[in-house]
């Protein structure tokens, strides 16, 4: 009797296979291979700053009508650039950069039109967010009444340093502020992903946060300074996660880091090891690897290798375009003309990248630079005719 039950178990694994039952080509759940573009806060702002809302409908369902057509997918829009806002928010004000005076009216909302007009063409729209700037200016007398620089001026929320006014990474009320602000995007507005931008902490002088650093000491914290900083970091990734699964679990999030590992965890405090490797931080990954294949420094292929071997959620690869027909001068002697002489780079990436299994899409950075060209023609070939 037993062994005729072991004998019947032993032909259905053989039958099914050892790993479980198969499904059939069509029962399988096909992921979508992302073909994307960044649409940043300037390139947005050339389309509401002197457009009414009728024109500006006009002018994103011709854009996204030309990008389905070229074989896009996805467009990153930067709807959240310096703690404020291209759509319709509770907590920020509205952008300088949409309508030209920061808290100013909302003549109409950008994002929503440019969401309903996506759906028209199987477009899907990410929420891009810079979570920490505030202002590239360190001047708060300079900004507006409704900027959250004027709320929390003088206290621990804020840095200000050179490089402008940031919310500090250690503040707990800065970090409620930046996930509520994500919540409220996916909870109004038909985003399929949101995604941080390669903005951590601004800068790495021990007086950036030294006060909120010797109060977590005082407190019975043992962390180093460089430690509690990428905790920090770490803690919102992990909360935005959270909020982001909790209120869709369709909704995808991720972030696009500097290419480096090194420079990510010593100079912007950002633990993309961890955040790629272990679970609850982020879906995918998106390394900006804006480099040619001559770069003597951070070749291509071979710092693409590089996130393969890392990256266990999903890789996708972000793309210079923006370099065509410039000279690249950290690239070294061997690389520095390389974007200048030749015309096929991106093209030639994107069809290297469609053969590796392990990368799930690709994104352009940016919009702006795509268009009547040689290396634009030479992409929109690859991106049609590669395997994927």
């Amino acid at each position: 009797m037993y062994k005729k039950i072991i004998l019947s178990l032993l032909i259905l694994v053989l039958l099914t296979g050892c790993t479980g039952v198969q499904k059939s080509p069509d029962e399988k759940i096909q992921k979508k291979y992302i073909k994307a573009v960044w649409m940043s806060y300037i390139e947005l702002s050339q389309l509401t700053k002197s457009n009414s809302e009728s024109d500006f409908k006009s002018e994103i369902n011709r854009s996204f009508k030309d990008l389905s057509d070229k074989g896009f997918n996805r467009v990153s829009v930067q709807v959240r650039p310096f703690a404020d806002a291209f759509y319709r928010s509770e907590f920020f004000p509205v952008s300088k950069y949409a309508f030209g005076e920061e808290g100013g009216e909302l003549e109409y909302d950008p994002l929503e039109i440019i969401c309903n007009i996506a759906k028209k063409h199987n477009i899907e729209i990410e929420a891009w967010i810079n979570p920490y700037r505030i202002s590239a200016d360190n001047d708060i007398s300079a900004l507006s009444s409704k900027s959250l620089a004027k709320k929390y001026e003088n206290t621990d929320s804020l840095i200000i340093c050179d490089k402008g006014i940031f919310f500090s990474p250690a503040s707990e009320e800065a970090r409620d502020i930046i996930v509520s602000g994500v919540k409220e995007v996916i909870d109004n507005y038909e985003v399929s992903s949101v995604c941080f931008d390669d903005y951590f902490y601004p800068e790495s002088d021990i007086k950036t946060d030294e006060g909120i650093y010797n109060e977590y000491l005082d407190s019975g914290g043992n962390l180093s300074l460089e430690d509690w900083r990428r905790e920090n970091v770490s803690t919102l990734i992990k909360e935005v996660y959270s909020a982001v699964k909790s209120a869709d679990k369709g909704i995808t999030f991720g972030v696009s880091p500097q290419s480096s590992f090194t420079n990510n965890y010593n100079s912007l405090y950002a633990d993309v090891y961890k955040w790629c490797t272990q679970e609850g931080f982020i879906d995918y990954i998106n390394p900006q690897i804006y480099f040619g294949f001559k770069n003597e420094n951070q070749p291509f292929m071979k710092t693409t290798r590089e996130w393969l071997k890392t990256a266990e959620c999903d890789l996708f690869i972000s793309l210079p375009l923006y370099k065509q027909g410039k000279e690249d001068k950290y690239a070294g002697e061997f690389g520095i003309n390389e974007f200048a002489e030749e015309n096929d780079i991106i093209s030639r990436q994107v069809r290297y990248l469609s053969k590796l299994e392990e990368i799930d899409g690709y994104y352009i950075y940016s919009y702006s630079f795509l268009g009547d060209n040689e290396e634009s023609s030479n992409l929109y070939s690859a991106m049609q005719n590669s395997s994927l």
